[in-house]
Order: C-alpha cells, then structure tokens, then sequence
C-alpha cells in the first residue's frame, strides 16, 4: 500500500509543545522508511531484502528461479534436482565457534576527571613513601615515634608506574568490574555475541540494544533484518546516529506482556478484536494505509510494532550570578523554560542531546510516547547522550557495505551448480546399448522383441531373418554399442569442485588448514603459516565485534550508575563453580566508566601458550598439579597470568621452606657427627689415661715390693702372694673399667645409627 510522505517536526522546540501529538509525527516521519526495499542501492536506508536473502543462503534455503538458466534451458525439467550443499555455513560457523572459545578478557577503569585526580594523588603518594623510607627510619629511630604519612599501610611496589599503570584498581572499579561480570552471567550476555557474529558475517551488520529491565542493565540482540537507521557514512558504527527504529511481528500476549504498565483498558480491547480476525478479509479495516497486522492459518495473528528513537534538542536556560570570589567563574542556576527573567538578570541558553522514544502497535495503539529514561551522560560532558542501540555496518564509510555472504555468494551458486551437474551425469550414466535395426525383426517365425531380448540374455544369440517374405535382401547389419557409463567429465566435474572449495577459502579467509584439512606430507611451518594468514585475513570481523563489545560493556557499566545508584546486593556463581558476593555501592553513580576489552585473537594464542608452559613447570617441580589445572580452568589470559604467577610464588615458598629443612637437617647431621667425633676423643683420652694409671701402678708395685723386700727378707713367699694378689686386682679394676667404656661406645654408635 502507499505510504504518506510524512516530515519531521521540528525538535528544539520547548517541553510543553513536546506532546503526544508531536511523537506521532516523528513516528510516521520514521514509519515511512519500514519495510523499504533496497533496490538494489547498497546506501539505501533499508537492505532487508538482501539480507533475507543471505540469511536464506546461510540456511540452505535457494530460489529456484535463480538456477533456471540451467535447470530449465528447453523448457523440460532434467533429471536432476538443484540442491544447496553448505559452503557457506560452514566457514561462518567455523569463525564464530572460535571466537566463542576465545577469552573475553575485560578490565573496567573509572575515566572522569576527579577519578584520575585520585589516581594522581595516590601514585604521588606512593613515590613519596618511597622516597622517605629512609627518613622515617631513620626518624623512628632516633625518637622512638613512628612517623604518619598518607597510604603509609599501602606495601610499595617495585616499579610504581608500572603497577598503576596496568595493576592498581580502586574499589568502586572492582566493584563495577565484579557487577559486570554478574550481568553477563546472569543474562547469557556470550551467547548473545556469538549470535551477533553470526549477523555480522551474514548480513555484515551487527546490532544491540542496551537498557533497563526489572532494575538492572539488560542487553538484547537485534536481528538487523528488523532494524533501520540514519546515519552518517563518517564511521561504521551506529552510536552517531541521528534516529534507529526497530520493527517487530509479536503475538497478542507477546505484546501484552512487554507493554502490560503502558498499556490502558482501551488499548487492550483493541488488541482484544485482533484475535478475531480469522481471514485475510478481516484485515483491511486494520492495513488500510500501512501493514500491521498479518494473518495465517500456520501462524495466527501477528502484530507490527514499530519501536523508535530519535535525537532531539533540549534548551537548558541558566540564570547566571556574579561570584565574587572569582569573577570568572560566575554561578549558574537552571531554571525553567517559561521562567522569566527580571530587571539586570542574565540569562543564558545551551542546548545539549535529549532523547525521545514512542512505540507503535498495530497503527492504532501508541506507548512510551515520551523523553527516554535512564539517559547516561558523561560526568564531565553532560551535554550528550547517545542512543540506547548499539552496532556497526561493516564498511559503511566506503558506501558499499559487503558481508562474507555476499563476498561468497556467486562461489555458491556455482558450487549448487556443479554438485548438479555431478548428480545429472549420474542419472544418464548406465550401462552399454545395442543399436537393434527391428527391420530385421524375424516375425515370420513368430518371435517378437520380448523373445528375441530373451535369446539374447540367456543364449546370447540375436536370432534375425534378412530374407523374409516380400523384402529385399539386404546386407548383413552389423550392431553397434552406445558407452552409457560415466565418462570422463565427472573427474572434471569433481575437479572444478575442489577449485571452488578453494577459492571460497582465498575469498573467505578460512583456509583448508584451519578447518583442518591437512595433507600428510605437508611441513608443519606451511600449516603454520597458513593458519596465521588465515587468522590475519579473517582478523578485521572480529575486530569490529570487539569494537561493539566494548560500547556495550560500556553503556552497561554507566547505567549502573543509574540503576544501582541505591546499592546493589546480589550473588552469582562464577564459571569454575565457585560462588560471589556482589555488594554495590551507591558511590558507583560518581564515576564515568571506560572498558579495556583484550584482544581475543592474541589472548587466545598467549593463553595457549601459557597452558603449555604450566605442564612443562609440572614437570620441572616449578609448579603443582592443582595450580596447573586451575590455568586450564582459565576463561582469560589475566586469570590465567594470576593462576601461573601465585602458582608461581607458593612455589617458591615451599623451594625455599624445603632448602631451610634441608639445610637445618644439614647442620643436625654435623653436630651429631662432632659429638660423636667428641666421644671418640673422650674413649680414647680414657683409654691412654687408664694404660698411664696401670704404668703407674706397676710401678708403685714393685717399688713397694722392692721396699718390703729390703726391710724384710723373711716370709718372702707370702710377701710374694700378696704383691701378686695386689697386682691382679688392679689389673682386674682397670680391664673392668676398659670393658664398660668399650660398651657404652657400642651403645653411642647404635643409637646414631
């Protein structure tokens, strides 16, 4: 049906004009553009129909009149049926698989200005506690009172810069990162990007919509075949647009659903009357201008809704008075549109971005007609604000925006054509024919064709008659054969399908050596090398998706700042399965928020890497099993880095507690050994000294005999027995002695032993 050239009113326009009425003029101004065909312009504000049809090649599905020119040439359908065999498919699921199993390494960094003035200030503190360690010391020292500085508990880092630069974190931007991990857990935000891969490297578009749902940040994939806009072709990305609308076909308590607080009485009868429309007839009182509401058997009802936003203008008027503390700083008041200024009052007017949404249902019901809430605004620039969609066109600045679908399109096409050609020689294929003259049929004998086809299976006789009855008599025919069997086109047929698989991985990037087709006798530094080309050819999609990833984690952390500006209590559980807290303070609502998003192509090779490494420092003793499988475990190569590093560091702990115990038992070793050394000395000193006390004692003896023997000569041999009997005492004192030092050396050595 027509549609009405509607016009945009206009927007710096005060409040109060801003009324229902006027939303319904920018709608209709937006409604005209949906469902706009491309026509074939690629800088059409609308391309649905191309990307219908990608999504269509994507899913296998072809149009038969595209391959009429080779199915139908004579106006006779061929034995053969065209048929998609997936090339497509395979290399678009092959590159969002791998960019699903790559790290999302992300880092949240507070970036307005007070929070770098914080940041300064606590660096500069740190060098000067740096600086005066020795001072305070030295201080502590001398008068016995320890000296007091700011961050003095904080331990000092050896590289300052480096550790602020890349490891210091305050706590709210924990805080944001841990409510950033809460989110994406909680609303399956990686599933949602690798659908949007999938649009990216379909359509070559890819788009999201952030904002407030139940209280928190909420994040929705936008199909693109739903989506238009007007932007402009300086950049690839859709945050600069000037208005998005997005189109949906939802059921009655779909709609009912999504819009239940919006939603009055009135408006739910009317959508009450769409149930009962059971016939194309019954449509016409509803698409009498523009198509809303769509009925089939298969399906039902369905309702359009046209959901748009637009940038409009806001005058802000502020009433301005002198400072007299400083003169060029004035102080200025907002005050309201219709405030009137009195005598010697300066006013002053600035108009910033304001955001307005409205919803169309069914072209007769209209919601959320009104300023957009929730608008996040820069803490230093509060004069802009961008739309709540999120995307990107790839190569929209060179005005011909191409998706690897498209790239590949033709080489499909061409593949379906082979792979047909392929099957129709196989139809006509059979066996060897004999040409058969039935002239030469024998009737006169009775024998029809069926006879003579038998004699010729079973007996392998051609029975003929070249004389019957009323004829001439012709030669002898001579039978020829016809080759039905497959001839040497199918190799070519086959040939030119390898070629095609390889020129749609020289056009796509995805080479056969990373899809894993690897001949045997290939080096392994041309498989390498492919592979990192291929990677490199392949590089800028993911690239770009990173780009969006990073606006959406973005506007996710600054309407934290809005939804949570109360506090946020929570609990998730992490991937590993373990469990957090999340305690949101209402501090968060100071700060604006960037997000450093890793590079998951580089993040994923170094976290490799770094996985291989942990199973050799297994194997060297530099790292434990558990903290090895903890580096497995890991989703990012910063978790990881952390994983290895205190890995690491216990280690160390424990080389360094093993080298003490070892060198401890050392020194016990060296005391035992001296002490036993020592005893050795005392048994031996022992020894000498019992040998001088039996010296001496013989001596004694026979100075003592010798003395008796002079005073008296009588009973000479008594004298005799008893210096005898004196003697063996001693020397039986003296061997006992011996044999009990002799035994306690005994015991001494058994019990070092």
């Amino acid at each position: 049906m027509a549609v009405k050239n509607y016009s945009f009113p206009r927007q710096a326009i005060s409040d109060s004009e801003k009324d229902l009425e006027w939303c319904k003029q920018n709608l209709k101004a937006i409604t005209k553009y949906v469902g706009a065909t491309s026509s074939g312009q690629e800088n059409s504000i609308s391309s649905r129909d191309k990307d219908i049809n990608n999504y269509n090649l994507y899913n296998g599905f072809i149009n038969a009149k595209d391959y009429e020119y080779i199915t139908d040439q004579y106006g006779i359908p061929y034995p053969a049926q065209m048929a998609n065999f997936p090339l497509i498919s395979t290399k678009i699921d092959l590159l969002v698989n791998e960019d699903a199993d790559r790290p999302l390494d992300k880092k949240v960094k507070s970036i307005n200005k007070k929070a770098a003035i914080r940041k300064q200030n606590f660096k500069v503190s740190l060098v000067a506690n740096e600086l005066l360690k020795e001072v305070k010391a030295e201080f502590e020292q001398k008068f016995g009172v320890k000296a007091q500085t700011e961050n003095d508990n904080f331990p000092i880092p050896d590289d300052i810069d480096e550790f602020m630069r890349y490891e210091y974190k305050e706590l709210i931007e924990e805080v944001c990162q841990d409510g950033l991990d809460y989110l994406i857990e909680k609303y399956r935000v990686k599933d949602m990007f690798r659908d949007g891969l999938r649009d990216f490297l379909v359509t070559g578009k890819v788009f999201y919509k952030v904002y407030v749902k139940n209280g928190d940040p909420y994040v929705r994939r936008i199909d693109p075949r739903t989506l238009i806009w007007d932007k402009t072709v300086q950049t690839d990305y859709l945050e600069d647009a000037q208005w998005v609308a997005e189109e949906r076909w939802l059921t009655i308590n779909e709609t009912i659903d999504e819009f239940r607080e919006d939603l009055k009485e009135e408006d739910i009868q009317k959508l009450e009357e769409l149930k009962e429309v059971s016939s194309h007839e019954g449509l016409s009182n509803w698409n009498s201008e523009f198509e809303w509401v769509d009925y089939s058997q298969n399906k039902g009802v369905r309702i359009r809704i046209v959901t748009c936003e637009w940038k409009s203008i806001k005058q802000l008027k502020f009433k301005v008075s002198e400072n007299k503390h400083d003169k060029n700083n004035p102080f200025k008041k907002i005050v309201t549109d219709n405030y009137k200024a009195r005598k010697n009052e300066k006013i002053e007017n600035l108009y910033v971005d304001d955001i307005w949404e409205a919803t169309e249902i069914g072209g007769q019901v209209y919601v959320q007609c009104r300023r957009r809430p929730n608008q996040v605004r820069s803490v230093d620039d509060a004069g802009s604000t961008p739309l709540s969609f999120v995307g990107c066109v790839h190569n929209h600045t060179t005005g011909s925006s191409k998706s690897l679908t498209d790239l590949l399109r033709h080489t499909q096409m061409l593949y379906n054509i082979v792979h047909y050609h392929i099957e129709l020689t196989l139809a006509r294929a059979g066996g060897k024919a004999v040409i058969y003259d039935v002239a030469q049929l024998p009737t006169n004998i009775g024998m029809d064709m069926q006879t003579v086809m038998y004699h010729l299976k079973t007996d392998g006789v051609i029975p003929i008659n070249s004389m019957q009855e009323g004829q001439e008599a012709t030669k002898f025919n001579q039978f020829q054969q016809v080759d039905f069997t497959l001839s040497n086109s199918v190799q070519q047929l086959i040939n030119l399908k390898l070629m095609l698989e390889q020129t749609a991985g020289q056009i796509s990037g995805v080479s056969p050596q990373r899809e894993g087709a690897i001949s045997q006798y290939e080096y392994v530094g041309n498989v390498q090398r492919s592979v990192v080309q291929s990677s490199l050819s392949t590089k800028g999609w993911f690239f770009q998706h990173n780009e969006v990833k990073k606006m959406v984690f973005e506007r996710i952390c600054n309407l934290m700042k809005v939804c949570w500006s109360n506090g946020k209590k929570a609990g998730y559980v992490l991937g590993d399965g373990g469990y957090k807290f999340l305690n949101v303070l209402p501090d968060i609502a100071l700060n604006d928020y960037g997000i450093f998003l890793g590079d998951s192509g580089k993040d994923d090779a170094m976290r490799k890497m770094v996985q291989e490494m942990s199973s050799s420092a297994v194997q060297s003793g530099n790292l434990t099993l558990l903290d090895a499988i903890k580096v497995l475990k890991s989703e990012s190569l910063s978790e990881a880095e952390a994983v290895l590093e205190r890995g690491l560091e216990s280690m160390k702990d424990m080389q360094k507690q093993m080298q003490e115990q070892q060198a401890q038992q050392q020194e016990m070793m060296q005391q035992q050994q001296m002490q036993i050394k020592q005893e050795e000395m005392k048994e031996k000193q022992s020894e000498l000294d019992n040998r001088i006390k039996i010296a001496q004692i013989a001596a004694d003896s026979r100075i003592e005999v010798a003395e008796i023997q002079s005073e008296q000569k009588v009973n000479s041999d008594t004298m005799k027995e008893k210096n005898k009997l004196i003697v063996e005492t001693s020397k039986a004192d003296l061997q006992d002695q011996l044999n009990e030092n002799q035994a306690r050396r005994v015991s001494q050595s058994n019990l070092n032993k």
